[in-house]
């Protein structure tokens, strides 16, 4: 999320935003994955903001696998930061172990800031919290800004908590594990996942905090080593809520909170399009949050060669209760070569307007 300069954010002020804004349309109960499986979901859009033509078929051999989902956990910070929040948090990931089967469910994917400060007590909070997924579903954690010292501005990219609560270790003995761009560092990292009961194979890369060009590089290298498989890209600042790409260069500050306006954040979402999104086919998605305001927006852009992208943001920590626990769930028809993104809370159920509940092709 945004800085103590450029957003005065103190745990108690952040409380009492989120006291402010409630979620649109929000209907009570669990989630119902029988209603998601349906026909894929209601009818495939572009996105918010798109500069797209017509999909790619997405397709690896022709073959078709059972339905599955991908779950995108926004900012949690505000649930490592307050304790009476934390709860929405612990049920985030309980909720995921439990239903893990019923919405076979292949990976979780963290996009930043899982503390608001790099502090002790916040990081036992979250590892409390994400570790209950260990042995039951596999997970990526991107950095955001906040997971560095020092609340929310930094000046360090060493100087971070992180690696002690989450060390490589924990993920090295996960089959899906692949590699990070610094031994010891899972700030980024690589992992290729077979989906459960299914044909589908996805290469995720996480990416820091503003990426600098050498990680940029590295995470190029791996999607061009695996160039024949569909990949995701998560990190914590990429789509702002006009669901444009920031972009310092063309707009400044005019976009609240880029990585540029901080004395650590080397790229932004515009160069992260054009050193890695852009020439690498196989980069379908990329997942990003941080952002304040209304938290959400999505973008779906086509590239020279016909292959399209979808660029997602979420963040909804400014709602009530700091977030009220809601996630994304990216649920993948193969069939129909689409996915049904929506937006649930264990505690309060589904978001359903369009800005929450859309579905896309791949």
């Amino acid at each position: 999320m945004g800085s103590l300069r450029r957003f005065a954010c103190a745990p108690a002020v952040c409380l009492a935003l989120a006291a402010c804004e409630q979620p649109p349309d929000a209907t009570d109960g669990g989630f119902p994955w029988a209603d998601a499986a349906g026909d894929g979901g209601p009818t495939i859009d572009g996105g918010s903001g798109s500069d797209a033509g017509p999909a790619g078929d997405g397709g690896t051999d022709g073959s078709v696998g059972l339905p599955y989902t991908v779950v995108v956990l926004p900012d949690t910070q505000i649930y490592a930061a307050n304790p009476p929040l934390t709860p929405y948090f612990d049920a985030q990931t309980a909720w995921i172990v439990a239903e893990h089967a019923s919405g076979n469910i292949a990976f979780v994917l963290h996009e930043g800031d899982i503390v608001d400060d790099d502090v002790t007590a916040q990081w036992m909070r979250a590892y409390n919290s994400l570790h209950m997924l260990d042995g039951v579903v596999p997970y990526v954690l991107s950095a955001g800004n906040h997971d560095y010292c020092c609340g929310g501005w930094p000046t360090d990219r060493g100087n971070t908590m992180i690696n002690a609560y989450f060390p490589v270790a924990t993920f090295q003995t996960i089959p899906s594990f692949k590699e990070t761009f610094e031994p010891g560092h899972i700030e980024n990292s690589a992992h290729l996942f077979d989906v459960p009961g299914g044909t589908d194979q996805w290469l995720v890369i996480a990416l820091e905090w503003g990426p600098r060009d050498t990680v940029l590089a590295w995470a190029n290298g791996i999607a061009k080593q695996y160039a024949d498989t569909p990949a995701m890209v998560v990190t914590h600042a990429y789509l702002y809520d006009d669901d444009t790409r920031y972009d310092w260069a063309a707009r400044g500050t005019a976009q609240n909170w880029n990585p540029h306006s901080y004395p650590v954040g080397d790229n932004d979402g515009e160069e992260i399009w054009q050193k890695l999104v852009l020439g690498n086919s196989n980069i379908r998605f990329v997942l990003s949050g941080h952002v304040l305001n209304t938290g959400v927006g999505r973008l779906t852009s086509t590239r020279p060669d016909g292959t399209v992208v979808h660029q997602i943001l979420a963040d909804y920590q400014v709602y009530a209760n700091g977030g009220g626990g809601y996630l994304r769930l990216m649920r993948f028809f193969p069939a129909q070569r689409t996915v049904h993104v929506q937006t649930f809370s264990p505690s309060f159920g589904s978001m359903n307007d369009a800005r929450n509940d859309f579905t896309l092709s791949y």
